[in-house]
């Protein structure tokens, strides 16, 4: 019996059992002993007076709007026309109520605890973080989900009006469903970081409003128009284009990769990368809080190294490799912020716990510790940007858009070895994880505007396509490199040692910085042992 649920308990299934068999016996426990904290967030929920009122408001209020649109279009347009303006609308509008209900319910999921006094009693129950931060994201995914399911059936009137499929209707929904995760699992992330659920409420609804809105025009109308490109039965400019595209699109490479691929890993992986932070922050200073992380990480690099392959290859395109250096960028960047703030060293606990597991060396390469994680910052970089750098020589047969993209990709990869040489030099010579972080941010602020800034203030914008050699510094000149090797002006081999050269040195200077911080960090670790050494030395002798 399960001594939260009062339920029979069904044990996990054997490593024997594979496939189908294993998923059924996993949904099996899933509903015989279901999560104890989903369960109380649940009965929490339904005790709630509120709770229907709001959910017969909302419906309501989305009823009445959709209507109204319906109302007005059909004065002058054909039914078919109707139904596609409302089919837009009303997603559009449940876009919106996904993308800023789903992180604001979750956002009170863990500071209410802490604010309540109720998380020191929760940490007792044994449940761990990772069962806690699940039981709380269940928690507020059934909730949006019950928006969801009451607004199904005016989500429905599209259908009867025409111009858009059922297939299409239900598939929307589908996209609302991923939506939902990603908005939750960053409430959660949010959450777990501060103590007050206002606080946590307000910081995240600041983040997720812009991010929804750039969300739904870059990616909703901007890429309208791509998608018309490529398959011409879905119309450029409406926002919900997605849906449409599953249903209507022909099957083959592109298919597979642009509307299967893509859409997973910017699903996927944000999400997991969310519910990892959660856990993280919800751990113990002295616990592990790196190994989740880290597995993150070395999943996430080689699958957008292989979407963007794959992307660039279906389309046989420069314009997708330069997409895909670009999102591996944002990536890694976003990884050398993460690892700035790792601990120099595993902490006592964690040393014990792998000695007693007998953790082997890949473990323990995942674990704590800033130059493991530099060291597989670099490994990714190089073999990321190898495969598509290697990818798109093989694949363009344009010369200059072979050697734009080959350049595009050096120049990023060469900086991002600095950007992990340089966060574990500055963790390795600070006292705390924050402060690395910051100097980060300052030096990539420096490195990308530095130099135009510098060249503004000289007024040599103008002057000539030289004078753009000063700007060879900043990891943005690759993008005017590409431009002059694809015209092929006298300056191009100018441009090009320019820009190699600026290269060469962000790479060697990255790789001094890590040798600094590799002896930096050995040293201070040394410190602190012999410290804790005499520290226990008297209490040892006293024994």
């Amino acid at each position: 019996m399960s001594a939260q649920t009062g339920v029979a308990s069904i044990p996990p299934p054997p490593a024997s059992v594979r496939g189908l068999a294993r998923a059924r016996m996993g949904f099996s426990r899933l509903l015989a002993d279901p999560n104890p904290v989903w369960m109380r967030e649940l009965k929490a929920a339904a005790r709630l007076q509120r709770t229907p009122v709001v959910l017969a408001v909302t419906t309501g209020m989305m009823t009445l709007l959709v209507c109204s649109v319906g109302g007005i279009a059909s004065i002058d347009a054909e039914p078919a026309k109707v139904g596609v303006w409302l089919y837009h609308t009303f997603f559009s509008l449940a876009f919106a109520l996904v993308a800023w209900m789903g992180p604001a319910m979750a956002a009170t999921g863990i500071a209410a605890e802490r604010s309540g006094g109720t998380w020191e009693a929760l940490e007792l129950t044994g449940l761990g973080a990772a069962a806690i931060a699940r039981g709380k994201f269940l928690g507020a995914l059934t909730y949006v989900t019950m928006y969801l399911v009451m607004l199904a059936p005016v989500g429905a009137l599209p259908f009867l009006f025409g111009g858009v499929t059922a297939l299409e209707v239900v598939l929307a929904f589908v996209v609302l469903g991923g939506i939902a995760v990603l908005s939750v699992t960053f409430g959660l992330a949010m959450s777990s970081k501060f103590s007050s659920p206002a606080l946590a409420i307000l910081v995240t609804l600041l983040v997720s409003i812009p991010a929804s809105i750039a969300a739904y025009a870059g990616l909703g109308v901007g890429l309208s128009f791509a998608a018309n490109s490529l398959w011409h039965g879905v119309a450029a400019g409406p926002p919900v284009w997605l849906p449409t595209a599953y249903a209507r699109a022909d099957f083959g490479i592109e298919y597979l990769t642009l509307l299967v691929l893509v859409p997973a890993v910017l699903v996927v992986l944000p999400a997991w990368l969310f519910h990892e932070i959660t856990v993280a922050n919800m751990a113990a200073p002295s616990d592990d809080r790196s190994t989740r992380l880290r597995v993150w990480t070395l999943v996430a690099g080689p699958f957008m190294t292989v979407t963007c392959v794959a992307s660039g290859v279906a389309l046989n395109d420069p314009s997708w490799f330069i997409a895909g250096e670009m999102g591996l960028v944002m990536t890694y960047l976003f990884v050398g912020f993460l690892f700035a703030g790792e601990p120099l060293a595993p902490s006592r606990r964690v040393e014990a716990r792998w000695e007693r597991e007998r953790a082997g060396a890949g473990k323990r390469f995942l674990g704590p510790g800033v130059m493991r994680a530099c060291t597989l910052l670099l490994l990714l970089v190089l073999g990321s940007f190898a495969a598509l750098l290697a990818a798109a020589a093989l694949t363009l047969r344009t010369p200059s858009d072979r050697d734009g993209v080959l350049a595009l990709g050096g120049y990023a990869a060469a900086f991002l070895v600095f950007v992990a040489g340089f966060a574990a030099w500055t963790r390795a010579r600070s006292r705390s994880n924050g402060v690395p972080r910051v100097l980060l941010l300052g030096v990539l602020f420096l490195a990308f505007v530095g130099p135009w800034i510098a060249m503004a203030i000289a007024g040599i914008f103008e002057s000539s396509e030289r004078a753009l050699l000063v700007a060879a510094p900043s990891p943005l000149y690759a993008f005017h490199l590409r431009k002059v090797i694809a015209s092929g002006t006298s300056d191009a081999e100018v441009a090009v040692l320019a820009g190699s050269v600026a290269a060469v040195s962000w790479a060697v200077i990255g790789l001094g910085l890590f040798a600094l911080a590799s002896g930096r960090v050995e040293q201070r670790v040394a410190e602190e042992r012999a410290l804790r050494a005499g520290l226990e030395a008297p209490s040892g002798s006293s024994a």
